[in-house]
């Protein structure tokens, strides 16, 4: 597997949905040509939760960000990578995002940020962003590889 080829993966990112549209949730990113995945570090709204995934054994003694890099850098192909996240995140669909079943799935861009946004359809979205300098550009060229 090749790092922004078949996949990408990012420490910080944003993300805003309309299953809790109160809340923002720092998450790490991890993308593949079919899926986005987004595992959640902490999320800020009326109250401060923190969702760590503590049981999983790639979770023990080290931070979200580390478990979630080691995960990606066991799996031996696209496939196990993508049901690797699927089990860890339970299928959530608040944090898996299978890209065929979405009606939308489009970028914006304001003053250099890119944020993704993917849709199926009414009121039922959820956005990212991931951050840090170029990364959201990178994020939004990666997605667009499969359109050229």
């Amino acid at each position: 597997m090749t790092e922004n080829k078949d996949y990408v993966f990012y420490t910080d990112g944003l993300m805003m949905s309309s299953k809790q549209p109160m809340k923002n949730v720092d998450v790490c990113v991890v993308s593949t040509h079919d899926y986005v995945f987004f595992v959640p570090k902490k999320s800020t709204g009326m109250f401060l939760v923190l969702n760590t995934i503590t049981t999983h054994q790639y979770f023990q003694d080290c931070s979200v960000e580390d478990g979630v890099g080691k995960l990606v850098q066991e799996a031996e192909s696209k496939d196990s990578l993508e049901k690797s996240l699927i089990a860890l995140l339970e299928d959530d669909e608040k944090y898996v995002h299978k890209l065929a079943d979405k009606k939308k799935f489009k970028f914006n861009g304001f003053l250099g940020k890119h944020t993704l946004r993917m849709s199926e359809g009414g009121t039922n979205w959820a956005s990212i962003m991931p951050k840090g300098k170029g990364v959201s550009k990178e994020f939004r060229a990666f997605h667009e590889q499969l359109n050229s």
